[in-house]
């Protein structure tokens, strides 16, 4: 057989994730190794052989790399398709209800039959699977000559059964003493037909029989809807995923917001039911929240349209924050497990064994989904059965969710209805507290690894983690500083200060700081003393000196009485910043933040160093001695290639640009404060993004572009507002010169014109804004 006809045959195709890893398998890397070059866990990379092999059939990495050698599978072709002809014989049901949208998965799908013999559709209950298959083989009884047969699988509950479903369907006799199997066998041998094993779930002992088939039928194609893949070679899995949804920030036409999928078909059903709705644009509100609360998933918006024959859309949207007892409705010539949302899920959780029931209530206690190092950390305990093991199995099941965070690691997520569903299970379980605790515990060693490393080379990986698990935090935050245990929520508090310094989260982080300044009595004094000294850095961005030296000094009394020298210094060049908001207190800054340098050279706390020569670089900035504040910034630089704090960097360009400015040499200043913007946008930095826009203002209107700078510096403004953030104060002299400069460059009406223009900019709009071209000339 040659490479192609083999490739188009593979049992499973591979992720875009697992061929990277495989190829690096095939080059001999050790799991280690792979780890450090693509930056995830040990524990991921384990994760993803363990599927790898899975699907390959094999059970060492060197099997999996000469497989992969063997069959071309690191560069798989597309599959071709078949031509279109044939009778119109099925049984498919005649369905009373429209199919809304999903047009790209029916496509899929369509490609994926005749271009494999088996696919398998999964997904959550309640996702649409039975009616996505439905359609899609109506779509193609044409293309069967042998027609395309529908067997229900649900009725049954012995596996041993399946043979005589399918052989009823067909009308296939038992004959002979030959198996029945075998007879089927023999009468799809010659035909070409689509056989559709709906719900198949239940019945995993039954897969053999489905590759049986298969391999003696070599015309024949089976699509199956399943909640897991059934592990059979030649299988193609399709994740049916929730219905498209609506922006909740979003303010689109009415007829395009009908054109939503879960708009769509919630509307449809509505009308079913109550054939004089006629959707406003002021009910467009409450049917997107009805939609995004109810995860897209088309069971849950169908019963929901149900209920607004007795409800208007406005009480329905406010009464949905308990779905699961609310959506009690549903046709009564349903399946009873198709009747309640409840019931749907419910027939997933009964077929799970004890470890699965365990692990999968458990999960519940993650908000946004958890990556697999959290997931050990936080629900391993006491677990029968290997975590992985479990783990796999819930994703098979289509209970949980796979996908890949910010930060390159692989997260396992449930939809919120699945997780609620889970939540009351962990809460009848009486193990609610133990795992919030657990959670809230293991989010707090996070944060505490985070501000540890945050400083230095890992700088990026560690914003992106904490950007993947701020769901995570909020939620352990919540319930440790609005309860009884207040330890963790402190721990967290002081480990993400410089998180939210960077990113801008300066409304949040007050919320979170104010709350935990009014559990700090009676906590460890090393706790009161870290939020403490992360409350008084926030208030360097906020330009609150009087209130941030009150708490800084607070933090110095405590880290002086537990003799940790490094945060004394630290709480003193926090101290010393805050003078940048105070022209007569220059001076006293730098004679400070001199002492705090001398004290990080003498521990070897190179980011502490950093910080101080950047603090300095900002003083004599503004005292005007440029040379000397360059002379600063260039000994930060020299640091900071040691850390390997891309942010400072960053910061020290968009410092060195203002320099240029100063002299006279603008496009040097443009150049200098774009390499800024690229990295802050590559940190997804929005405060960093907003203050550099804000920036690039000034040299581009020295360069002949003022109109322009006036709507980068409009939005720039109208953005930072947004986020309740300002400019740090050093920067602040600056950006008020550009905006007197162009002010000047295009007079008062003008400049009103483009600030307008501006204010309404994106900031991915405005980012676009700050790199188009400025001619030479």
């Amino acid at each position: 057989m040659d490479a192609k006809a083999v490739v188009q045959s593979w049992h499973e195709p591979l992720g875009e994730r697992e061929q990277q890893i495989l190829g690096l398998i095939s080059d001999g890397l050790s799991n280690r190794e792979i780890a450090q070059k693509l930056s995830l866990s040990l524990d991921t990379i384990k994760w993803y052989n363990k599927q790898l092999f899975s699907k390959l059939g094999v059970s060492s990495r060197t099997q999996a790399a000469a497989t992969a050698r063997q069959y071309g599978l690191l560069d798989m072709p597309a599959p071709s398709r078949a031509e279109n002809k044939a009778r119109s014989l099925h049984n498919l049901p005649h369905i009373p209800t429209s199919f809304i949208g999903r047009e790209s998965e029916l496509a899929e799908i369509k490609r994926l039959l005749q271009a494999s013999h088996l696919v398998v559709l999964t997904g959550a209950g309640g996702s649409g699977k039975t009616r996505l298959a439905l359609q899609a083989a109506y779509e193609l009884v044409d293309y069967y000559p042998d027609g395309v047969w529908l067997v229900e699988l649900a009725p049954l509950s012995d596996p041993s059964l399946v043979p005589n479903a399918i052989a009823d369907v067909l009308r296939v006799n038992q004959s002979g003493e030959a198996p029945l199997t075998a007879n089927i066998q023999h009468f799809l041998r010659s035909r070409r037909l689509l056989l559709v094993l709906d719900n198949f779930e239940h019945l995993p002992e039954a897969s053999s029989i489905v590759g049986e088939l298969i391999a003696s039928a070599p015309q024949i194609s089976i699509l199956v809807t399943s909640r897991e893949r059934l592990h059979v070679y030649g299988e193609q899995e399709y994740l049916v995923q929730p219905l498209d949804l609506p922006d909740l920030e979003g303010d689109v036409p009415l007829d395009l917001f009908l054109g939503i999928e879960s708009v769509s078909l919630f509307v449809e059903r509505a009308r079913a039911v109550k054939q004089e709705l006629v959707l406003q644009p002021e009910d467009t509100a409450a049917v997107a929240r009805m939609c995004v609360h109810l995860d897209g998933l088309p069971l849950a918006l169908e019963l929901a349209a149900s209920c607004v024959k007795i409800l208007p859309l406005a009480a329905l949207a406010e009464r949905l924050d308990g779905r699961l007892s609310m959506l009690t409705g549903g046709p009564r010539d349903l399946p009873a497990r198709q009747r309640t949302l409840r019931n749907t899920i419910d027939w997933s959780y009964n077929l799970l064994d004890e470890a699965e029931r365990i692990l999968f209530s458990r999960l519940s206690v993650f908000r946004g989904g958890g990556s697999l190092d959290a997931v050990e950390g936080v629900c391993a305990d006491g677990l029968p059965g290997d975590l992985i093991a479990v783990l796999s199995s819930l994703v098979d099941k289509s209970l949980v969710r796979t996908r890949e965070g910010s930060d390159g690691e692989l997260r396992f997520e449930m939809l919120e209805t699945i997780r609620e569903y889970a939540l009351e299970r962990l809460v009848a379980s009486g193990e609610m507290d133990s795992f919030n605790r657990k959670h809230a515990d293991y989010f707090a060693g996070l944060s505490k690894r985070a501000a540890r490393e945050i400083r230095y080379a890992r700088q990026r990986y560690w914003f992106a983690r904490l950007r993947s698990e701020y769901d995570n935090l909020r939620t352990a935050l919540a319930w440790s500083l609005d309860g009884p245990e207040v330890e963790p929520g402190l721990r967290i508090t002081a480990a993400l200060s410089d998180y939210w310094y960077y990113v801008g989260h300066h409304i949040e982080s007050r919320y979170w700081t104010d709350l935990a300044l009014d559990h700090l009595q009676g906590a460890p004094p090393v706790l009161q003393a870290g939020v403490l000294l992360c409350i008084g850095h926030l208030h360097m961005v906020k330009s609150n000196p009087r209130q941030g030296k009150t708490f800084l000094l607070q933090a110095i009394d405590l880290y002086t009485k537990l003799g940790d020298e490094r945060n004394v210094a630290w709480a003193w060049m926090y101290m010393s910043a805050l003078n940048l908001s105070q022209p007569d207190k220059y001076r006293e800054g730098v004679a400070l933040c001199q002492k705090c340098l001398e004290t990080f050279q003498c521990i070897g706390d190179l980011s502490g160093q950093a910080q101080a020569l950047n603090i300095l670089g900002e003083f004599t900035r503004l005292l005007g001695e440029l040379e000397e504040s360059r002379n600063y910034y260039e000994q930060c630089l020299q640091v900071v290639e040691q850390t390997g704090e891309q942010l400072r960097e960053g910061m020290l360009y968009a410092n060195l640009g203002f320099l240029a400015y100063r002299r006279g040499d603008y496009r040097d200043a443009l150049q200098l404060t774009r390499e800024y913007l690229r990295i802050v946008e590559a940190f997804r930095n929005d405060y960093g993004i907003l203050t550099g826009i804000a920036s690039i203002s000034g040299p581009l209107a020295a360069l002949g572009r003022p109109e322009r700078a006036a709507r980068l510096i409009a939005g720039a403004e109208k953005q930072l507002e947004v986020i309740g953030a300002i400019h740090q104060p050093s920067d602040m002299p600056e950006i008020e010169a550009y905006h007197r400069v162009i002010l000047d460059q295009i007079g008062d009406d003008a400049f009103q014109a483009a600030w307008e223009a501006g204010s309404h900019l994106t900031i991915p709009e405005l980012v676009d804004l700050a790199f188009e071209d400025v001619p030479e000339d």
